[in-house]
């Protein structure tokens, strides 16, 4: 080998290193490893959900999608009132004071817990017997699950607020692969039954929580620092989270509710097969989202007003620039998908117009969303409830409205459109009386970020970013 080649090797190889350290630099980042957490854990769901429907008789499916639906109930119940209080309290807090947030947040989760197995544990004293096998699957299991997952639960928040995605990816992937390999090893080995998922899904649980508590990550220990005064403030500002999270959820819903009430099961198909793609917006959005909230805490509690400003504009705004090439690819190609996923038979239905309509209008969500994270860290959870409120009322009326005048999808379409510009508009200008959020320096930012992890991925020198929006905190800690 000659000098010539040797060095042109050596010069490659060097390359490469630095591809590949640049690659892996970024994939470490904050925001890639919720990204990662919340994609792996929609594929493992549907990978098991999958097992699930091919391995039981419809019936007991039935029952678990029902102990899963309640099971999600108390779940945000307990989280609606305390992740987002207990990390608005806990990020960028000195040592005495996040200690106090973590014994007090576990024992406003203990109680919460205590509360609805207290209430399961009395519907079995109900003397008759509970005919439907589905609330009676309910009523048997769910004192034992919600109490397993409360360890795992107090970890995930205490990591979150941390930036611990990693450690919080670790969780997540050790819950859903426990509970695939033990529905899948049945399913190829002795069969599967509904008691015998369950049993996999308390197996899941308990070893969750049990890593988690082997590791420290939910600090038990620190209940002796809890303050009833500390608990208090996380009560009082959780019932208005909890509020929040309950009409999202409602919000989510109502479309599927007045659909198939007012035009039937086969318009809500047709509907929902539309939907499923426009979830895909979803999985960015909770990523950044999950990123940002203990970050906007730390710079409130520091009392960083214009670090709230850049962190919003950068996340906001890179996250519209990114949807904008997917939403002209919808537009362009949406038949192309519900060919693909749907068949022939949704061909020439509302189901392409329907996914162009709400990729259009996903791009104000960034901004939407933002607005409402960033009430609820400005210690104003009441006006992100009402703006929630505001956008349900929209919707409803808008569709009970649209269907009435359309007689057909299209008139849902037609009511997305002004509950998402209600909901946008209210959330904006509030926000705006507190934090100087403007759509253009936003847009501004976030093309500058683009452009600098563009370039940071090739290698290059990554363009300076404006002035207004040269923030404190790295690219790479997002």
């Amino acid at each position: 080998m000659t000098a010539n080649q040797s060095s042109f090797l050596h010069t490659q190889l060097q390359m490469n290193f630095s591809f590949l350290h640049r690659l892996t630099a970024i994939r470490r980042s904050n925001q890639a490893l919720a990204l990662a957490g919340n994609v792996a854990a929609s594929g493992l769901t549907v990978v098991s959900v999958s097992v699930l429907f091919r391995a039981l008789p419809a019936a007991e499916l039935g029952a678990w999608v029902f102990f899963g639906t309640m099971l999600g109930l108390g779940d945000a119940l307990r989280a609606g009132t305390l992740t987002t209080a207990f990390i608005r309290a806990y990020a960028g807090a000195g040592r005495a004071r996040a200690a106090e947030v973590v014994g007090s947040a576990w024992v406003l989760a203990g109680l919460i817990t205590a509360a609805l197995v207290g209430l399961a544990l009395l519907a079995r004293l109900w003397p008759a017997p509970v005919a439907n096998v589905s609330l009676a699957l309910f009523i048997r299991w769910f004192p034992l699950t919600f109490v397993l997952t409360l360890p795992s639960f107090m970890a995930a928040a205490v990591l979150q607020a941390e930036l611990r995605f990693d450690k919080l990816l670790r969780l997540r992937l050790l819950t859903l692969l426990t509970f695939l390999a033990g529905v899948g090893g049945l399913a190829l080995g002795p069969g599967l039954t509904l008691e015998r998922v369950v049993y996999c899904h308390l197996t899941a649980a308990g070893l969750t929580s049990a890593v988690a508590l082997a590791q420290g990550w939910p600090r038990l220990t620190d209940v002796a620092a809890r303050s009833r005064a500390c608990v208090r403030e996380l009560l009082h500002f959780g019932k208005y989270s909890v509020g929040s999270y309950i009409g999202a959820s409602l919000l989510r819903s109502s479309d599927t509710f007045i659909i198939n009430f007012l035009l039937g099961p086969a318009p809500l198909a047709v509907y929902n097969l539309a939907g499923r793609f426009l979830e895909l917006v979803e999985i960015p959005l909770r990523s950044f989202v999950s990123t940002a909230m203990p970050q906007l805490s730390a710079a409130y509690n520091q009392g960083r007003r214009a670090d709230m400003v850049r962190i919003i504009e950068r996340n906001a705004g890179l996250l519209t620039w990114a949807l904008i090439p997917a939403a002209l690819a919808t537009v362009l190609l949406a038949d192309v998908p519900i060919y693909l996923v749907g068949g022939a038979k949704y061909a020439g239905t509302e189901a392409a117009n329907l996914l162009r309509i709400g990729i259009v209008l996903a791009l104000l969500c960034p901004l939407d969303r933002f607005s409402g994270v960033a009430l609820d860290v400005l210690n104003q959870p009441r006006l992100n409830l009402l703006k929630v409120l505001l956008m349900l009322a929209l919707n409803t009326v808008g569709d009970y409205v649209g269907i009435r005048l359309c007689g057909n999808l299209y008139g849902v379409a037609l009511a997305s459109l002004p509950t998402i510009l209600g909901g946008f508009l209210f959330g904006y200008f509030l926000l705006n009386k507190t934090l100087p959020i403007r759509i253009r320096p936003m847009l501004r930012t976030g093309l500058a970020e683009c452009r600098q992890l563009l370039a940071q991925l090739r290698g290059r020198p990554a363009p300076a970013l404006h002035a207004e929006s040269n923030a404190s905190i790295p690219v790479s800690s997002l």
